[in-house]
């Protein structure tokens, strides 16, 4: 690694490529697979991912991505909402719970201070 280059600069640069494939995509969805995160730090340890209400393991499924942030039109004064990516983890099982709601899990991830 250069001397300039930190570990929070090698994500977000795989980040700004990744994306640039799909750079209006605001839902990124990938079951079992890996968030794409923004920041080097603040990633959730296993367990800080709490299990689901039948007992099952949450596992990743889908991210919601900063470029949402363009098209809600909240950048007013006392308005203004931010986030780098928010990864929600579900229930691996998929377990049925009836007509009942069963809430999923969601991880929030800021872009470091220095790439803000």
């Amino acid at each position: 690694m250069a001397m300039h280059e930190t570990a929070d600069s090698k994500v977000i640069e795989r980040f700004k490529q990744r994306t640039s494939l799909e750079p209006h995509q605001v839902l990124r969805y990938c079951r079992n697979g890996s968030p794409l995160w923004v920041s080097a730090e603040h990633h959730p340890q296993e367990n800080d991912i709490p299990h689901c209400v039948c007992g099952a393991k949450r596992v990743f499924e889908l991210q919601v991505m900063p470029q949402l942030l363009n098209h809600l039109k909240v950048d007013a004064p006392g308005a203004s909402i931010d986030w780098g990516t928010l990864a929600v983890y579900t229930c691996a099982q998929s377990c049925d719970q009836g007509n009942r709601y069963t809430p999923e899990f969601l991880w929030k991830q800021d872009f470091s201070a220095d790439h803000r």
